[in-house]
């Protein structure tokens, strides 16, 4: 099998030849069998793996987890089975990962929303403007570790409650709510622990509805979080279940794996270990020790 290195160019730039020197490097001692991509404005992620689809590699996707998303819809329906070197602002796909996945091929769920697919986190409302604003999330002018917290000042203090009508099974939700959050994985924003007891493997979402609050209590909200205190606020429904229909009312965007989609309606279904994901720990080692550098 073939390992295929897709590098992210466009968020890596000056650290791009540094990255396949290593990546090199780190092959020819393990004896692989690889090549190394690299997209750019003239060569998108989606043309590059087309010229895969007939086979069946391992495609490592070097990047963020906006890389890992495109990389998995080029896949979807093929051979290929989705690597990744975490290289990204928030790397959140890869924190459940950790806690989660055994080294080698792991078989986890994959899940539909309209025509594509993810594998961490779909949110709407609050989080889903605080990741979407890429003049700060992608801004060189902020330390990556602080662009997630830059973006979350900003949207604080000017959010409003995004109005959706949910249906989950045979209930239907309506109303004003800070967060819809639907979660395969365990952690989004660059580490805020959304999904504290998701599963990548039990066909299931764990799906998070947050009624409107005032500024206070989402600042709580927050802060909270990581210590899975978010759950027994009164303001929190927590329900599982493999299918989920959003109704918008009007154009709304949300947040997918660190990309985007906007629609007024969202119909989102789990496939049960719908992907293969390579996961190694050591190879992730060994090669993001050119970002220490």
């Amino acid at each position: 099998m073939k390992y295929i290195f897709l590098i992210n160019s466009f968020s890596l730039k000056d650290k791009t030849n540094l990255l396949i020197d290593r990546i090199t490097e780190v092959a020819v001692e393990r004896n692989l069998d690889f090549a190394i991509e690299v997209n750019s404005k003239h060569r998108f992620t989606e043309e590059i793996i087309d010229n895969y689809k007939n086979d069946e590699n391992i495609i490592i996707c070097v990047g963020g987890d906006g890389t890992i998303n495109r990389t998995l819809n080029a896949i979807v329906h093929t051979k290929n089975i989705l690597g990744y070197i975490p290289y990204g602002t928030g790397n959140d796909f890869y924190r459940t990962n950790k806690e989660l996945l055994k080294n080698g091929i792991n078989d986890i769920d994959l899940v539909r929303i309209n025509n594509r697919y993810f594998i961490n986190v779909a949110c709407f409302g609050i989080d889903a403007d605080i990741a979407n604003n890429e003049d700060i999330i992608h801004s060189k002018l902020i330390p990556k570790s602080q662009r997630y917290n830059a973006s979350i000042i900003k949207n604080f203090l000017t959010f409003t409650p995004k109005h959706l009508s949910i249906k989950i099974d045979d209930e239907t939700y309506e109303g004003d709510y800070t967060t819809l959050a639907l979660c395969n994985a365990r952690y989004y924003g660059g580490g805020y622990k959304i999904g504290t007891n998701a599963l990548l493997d039990d066909g299931l979402l764990d799906i998070y509805i947050v009624d409107k609050m005032s500024r206070l209590n989402i600042a709580k909200l927050l802060l909270g979080m990581n210590k899975g205190k978010h759950e027994k606020n009164n303001k929190v429904k927590v329900i599982r279940s493999k299918k989920v229909f959003i109704n918008a009312h009007k154009n709304l965007t949300c947040n997918i794996d660190g990309d985007t989609l906007t629609d007024r309606t969202f119909d989102v279904e789990v496939i049960p270990n719908g992907i293969k994901v390579y996961y190694d720990q050591e190879l992730i080692d060994e090669i993001t020790k050119v970002r220490k550098k």
